[in-house]
């Protein structure tokens, strides 16, 4: 049993040296625009504070001007959504379906609540209504601005940062529990790393270690969570979602008793599933607002009207800094009824902890405090890669060669490679870029022992004929 956990100690070894080795760069850059992204909801609120604020007043004009306001601006556009000032010194929200603007993006108009003059208007990213500079640091961040094929990058940094942080912390026990100094516990020289001479390559790795430990439990949040959002690893928590039934059930917005009623209200106005007449009720608004908070919606919200004939308008409060949870609520707009309520303590346990992942990695729930702790995660992601550098080449060959220092794998004990390569298959099957990657590691390994068998045969046969 000792010889088996000593060869699985060696080949997670070699597995967290590679993927530090070749890894690391993408994590760098992922965590140098994470840091950025981390920092970008402040970021947004100082850049564009001119649009957001609005001089502060004990009056308000009613919600209807408002609108009217911006749709004067933009005549002609539908609206599909109203974030309402709250409070004074906010400024009322107007999103606009725009065509002249890229696929997916609206037209955010921003209305002094007391005066109903227009501040201006900026491109709105997103549902979470992200702004210019912030989408753009998104963007960043996740695909470094190349679209789709970008998207590997984040997904391939994400997958071995889980990885390494975990192997890291199980190989940095096991270092410690081998060669712990006196009565130190171990928990004290987990985090407060080995004695070392400065400078040595010993040092280098006990400050490698002790700061990947400090920030293991930040960092494997920022993996998961972002993980998540990634191509083909997301693709498959929402498989694994969906076959559990994980997710609640959506809003539901309709008027109409079953999908045959929908068909024959459709069918009445004579356009199939959709009525192109059909006006947005934008003079609902303050009526529907009123209901929601009537209803128990308070706090900042985002209203989306109807799209089109038999559905209600939707009211849910939006996700702001210190606010852990929100309720929704559909309203039909003609006569202010509650059609449909989703409180958020009512969702699924996976719902829940989605909505909290999301706006944690987002820098949203704590507000700044949260931002500035995600910036610092994210530059020590970076002092560790920079630090594991330092290690590799303090050990570096000399004399030319290849890197040392990987851990041997001494004997054929069958049980640790089958031990390593069950649970390899079954990690990189729900992470694809990592099993893809992994595998480019271990034929690489390959070709590297390869090489050393020959080399050591050819010296040893020169050493003989001498």
């Amino acid at each position: 049993m000792r010889k088996i956990s000593a060869q699985l100690g060696a080949i997670l070894t070699r597995v967290h040296f590679y993927a530090g080795v070749f890894v690391a760069p993408f994590l760098i850059v992922a965590a140098l625009s994470g840091a950025l992204y981390a920092l970008s909801p402040t970021l947004e609120r100082i850049v564009y504070s001119d649009q957001i604020t609005a001089p502060p007043s004990p009056t308000a004009l009613p919600l209807e001007q408002q609108i009217g306001s911006a749709q004067t601006r933009f005549p002609g556009l539908d609206v599909v959504q109203i974030w309402p000032a709250v409070e004074p010194g906010v400024a009322t929200r107007i999103l606009f379906a725009d065509d002249t603007l890229a696929d997916g993006l609206n037209r955010a108009v921003f209305v002094d609540p007391a005066t109903g003059a227009v501040q201006g208007d900026l491109s709105s990213y997103s549902g979470m209504g992200e702004l210019p500079v912030r989408s753009w640091i998104s963007s960043l961040h996740r695909d470094l601005r190349l679209g789709s094929p970008g998207e590997f990058y984040s997904e391939l940094a994400a997958s071995w940062l889980l990885v390494l942080a975990l192997s890291g912390l199980v190989l940095w026990w096991r270092k410690v529990r081998s060669t712990r100094h006196g009565k130190s516990s171990t928990g004290r020289t987990l985090f407060g790393g080995l004695p070392a001479r400065p400078g040595s390559r010993q040092k280098t790795m006990s400050l490698h270690a002790t700061l990947g430990t400090w920030f293991t439990i930040a960092i494997l949040g920022i993996a998961v969570t972002g993980l998540t959002w990634s191509t083909f690893a997301g693709a498959n928590v929402d498989s694994v979602v969906e076959r559990m039934s994980w997710r609640s059930d959506p809003l539901q917005t309709s008027l109409v008793a079953d999908a045959t009623d929908v068909e024959e209200h459709s069918e009445h106005f004579g356009h199939g599933t959709a009525d192109l007449s059909f006006q947005i009720p934008v003079d609902q608004a303050a009526d529907v607002l009123a209901a929601a908070r009537q209803s128990g919606i308070d706090g900042p919200v985002q209203m989306v009207p109807p799209s089109a004939p038999h559905t209600a308008w939707s009211v849910s409060e939006r996700w702001v800094p210190w606010t852990f949870s929100s309720d929704s609520v559909a309203v039909d707009g003609s006569t202010g009824r509650i059609v449909d309520t989703l409180a958020f303590e009512d969702q699924s346990l996976y719902s829940k902890l989605s909505s909290w992942g999301i706006y944690l990695h987002m820098g949203v729930l704590f507000g700044l405090p949260l931002q500035i702790a995600l910036a610092a995660t994210s530059l020590a992601i970076v002092a560790v890669a920079v630090l594991g550098y330092r290690m590799w080449w303090k050990r570096r060959p000399t004399r030319g060669g290849l890197p040392t220092g990987l851990g041997r794998l001494t004997g054929h004990h069958w049980p640790a490679y089958l031990i390593a390569a069950a649970v390899a298959v079954a990690v990189g099957m729900f992470l694809p870029l990592l099993g893809a990657s992994l595998a480019v590691f271990v034929g690489f390994d390959l070709l590297v022992s390869t090489w050393r068998t020959v080399a050591a045969k050819r010296n040893a046969a020169t050493g003989s004929t001498a």
